[in-house]
């Protein structure tokens, strides 16, 4: 049944959203690289759902199988398993240096973008 693989697509995309913001809120390489990791686990246990559902869909209405979509979203979710695998290597690779942006670090950035106190305001 069509419905059952886009539940499947609808329960496990919005909590892959989440955790992509989560990603670009978190303060650290080595917290990037866990959320990262939570991600990998929620991506990967939605591939094995939609997987179950496509089997599922095409065992029940063999004529879906030539249907685009179907094939799409049984597939979707592998787009986010490489995308957070890739995230966790990267993170845990760089957990030993301290965030930067555009090749400063952010403390070097902190110091400055400190007010300093003049005579001559």
């Amino acid at each position: 049944m069509i419905p059952d693989l886009v539940k499947v697509t609808e329960m496990f995309l919005v909590p892959s959203s989440f955790l992509v913001a989560a990603l670009g809120t978190a303060d650290t390489n080595f917290h990037r690289a866990g959320v990262s990791l939570i991600g990998l686990i929620v991506s990967v246990l939605w591939q094995v759902c939609a997987r179950e559902a496509f089997v599922e869909s095409v065992t029940k209405q063999p004529e879906i199988i030539r249907t685009s979509r179907i094939r799409i979203l049984a597939w979707f979710p592998m787009v986010f398993v490489a995308g957070w695998l890739f995230s966790v290597v990267i993170h845990l690779m760089l957990a030993s240096q301290p965030l930067s942006h555009a090749g400063v670090s952010l403390s070097t950035l902190a110091i400055l973008h400190t007010p300093t106190l003049s005579g001559n305001s």
